[in-house]
């Protein structure tokens, strides 16, 4: 397992991270992340988890995955959001990945992610 997890730390306050967020989409910025790994070759299938900014992964999750080639990999992202379900995140994650093949993905409201253990179960079990 491995954590995108960004140099400068995001706002607590929602509404200043999703301000931070917007203007880092409109940028298009990418955070310096706090480490890297040294290469994803021994990785066939990858989860990727991210919430929902503004319709699309944050910008933290572009800087992880324009670092590695992603060809022939299988990605399965999985989000949480507050309405806009998976919204533009599979596209924008197909446009950075265009050799990997990437699978249905799940979202799951924010608010319900502490109660929502078993549908993200039965979703892994249904990607393995």
């Amino acid at each position: 397992m491995f954590e995108i997890d960004t140099v400068k730390d995001y706002p607590v306050d929602y509404t200043e991270c999703t301000n931070v967020a917007k203007v880092e989409i409109q940028q298009k910025a990418r955070p310096e992340l706090k480490r890297y790994l040294d290469s994803i070759d021994d990785y066939d299938k990858i989860f990727l988890g991210y919430p929902i900014w503004w319709s699309i992964p944050p910008m933290a999750v572009s800087t992880f995955l324009e670092r590695y080639d992603f060809g022939g990999k299988k990605i399965f992202p999985f989000c949480t959001h507050e309405g806009s379900g998976l919204g533009g995140s599979v596209n924008y994650i197909k446009k950075i990945c265009p050799k990997a093949v990437i699978s249905d993905g799940l979202a799951i409201y924010g608010s319900q992610a502490g109660q929502s253990a078993a549908q993200v179960e039965r979703w892994l079990k249904s990607k393995i």
